[in-house]
């Protein structure tokens, strides 16, 4: 096994110089309320926090172009932030790999075998991107990022990180909306299995499992456009292979869109239509409106994609129907009956209201 001095230059990170004790010391004061001020539910202790953070070794680095600006490196344990930025940007993106460092599950020869909701066998890992996302979700709530609207890929979405993992971000979002935000958060910074449990409960296994590959998936193929673009950047090419290359990026683009889209309506269907089979009280109709109602503040949108509108009036009708059906059992209840236009009208006009959805539960799903 090659050391982690060499696999650190294997990744082309060379280090420039150490980040001061003093600076170490705010970065850790500024992680650990954070941790401790927008996650209460961890019940972490901030003292503990700032100790275990202000031994961690921090760097300055030359970073390769494509790497992200901050880097934990398991092997060692330290913090790598590339060269020019500015110490506020620093202590940002402190939080995201401060989180990594917590989350290690290591064995007793320092084998890396989970990472908050990743696992690692042997040399294949499962579920990276989607711990990214979540790390990257809960960094951007702790550190009051603000909702974006962006386009990329041809797809328009609301993210709270519209620089860092946007697209991936996004869906993470979507999941954790359904889910539930702290059982999302608590899984992620622990590496227990509440979440993903919780998440083959109501999407069922086989589309939870699917969910979790497409989230790897965008990330491998995003991690193919950069390399390619950094190829087209930094080396003297031949007309057929800058063409050749454009059009490989094309194609990856198309298939980022393709997959994004898929992943959506996936989350979207594999939720809701167990849902809907569950229903069986006016009250239960009503909280699935509004759920599904709020839902729509949080999808991507591309030209010409017309499922979730398709999918939302659909399950209006279907979930009004059974609300007749259900009402029709109680005498006491005066029975009006509305036609499936109507139901269909007063869905149009709903569906694609503005609107914002919290980090905090507010439902016991």
């Amino acid at each position: 096994m090659i050391s982690a001095e060499q696999e650190l230059q294997k990744s082309g990170i060379n280090v420039i110089c150490p980040i001061n004790t003093i600076n170490v010391n705010e970065i850790a004061t500024y992680v650990s309320h954070l941790l401790c001020s927008k996650f209460p539910d961890f019940n972490l202790n901030y003292n503990d926090m700032f100790a275990r953070i202000s031994k961690m070794n921090m760097y300055i680095a030359d970073m390769p172009s494509g790497m992200s600006d901050a880097c934990y490196f398991y092997r060692n344990e330290n913090l790598y932030f590339r060269k020019g930025l500015s110490f506020d940007e620093i202590k940002r993106l402190s939080f995201h790999e401060i989180v990594h460092h917590f989350q290690e599950v290591k064995d007793s020869n320092g084998v890396l075998h989970k990472l908050g909701l990743c696992t690692y066998l042997k040399v294949k890992s499962y579920g990276l991107a989607l711990n990214e996302a979540s790390v990257q979700l809960m960094s951007s709530f702790a550190n009051d990022e603000k909702l974006d609207t962006v386009t990329y890929y041809g797809i328009t979405f609301p993210t709270n990180s519209p620089s860092y993992y946007p697209l991936l971000c996004n869906l993470v979002k979507q999941i954790g909306y359904l889910t539930g935000f702290s059982t999302l958060f608590e899984s992620t910074f622990f590496s227990n299995n509440a979440f993903f449990e919780k998440f083959k409960f109501l999407f069922g296994e086989k589309s939870a499992f699917k969910i979790q590959q497409n989230f790897d998936k965008l990330l491998y193929i995003e991690e193919k456009i950069i390399n390619l673009n950094n190829k087209i950047q930094t080396k003297d090419m031949s007309y057929m292979k800058f063409k050749n290359a454009t059009d490989t990026i094309s194609k990856y683009k198309n298939q980022i869109k393709k997959t994004f889209l898929d992943t959506q309506n996936l989350i979207l269907t594999s939720y809701f239509d167990a849902r809907a089979s569950e229903i069986k009280t006016a009250n239960e109709i009503y909280e699935f409106r509004k759920i599904l109602y709020s839902y729509s503040n949080l999808i991507g949108t591309a030209d010409n994609y017309t499922f979730f509108n398709d999918y939302y009036i659909n399950k209006m009708v279907e979930i009004d129907q059974k609300y007749e059906a259900i009402i029709e059992h109680k005498d006491s209840l005066v029975v009006v009956k509305k036609s499936k236009l109507s139901i269909i009208l007063n869905a149009l006009k709903k569906i694609f209201t503005s609107g914002n959805v919290e980090y905090q539960d507010s439902r016991n799903l």
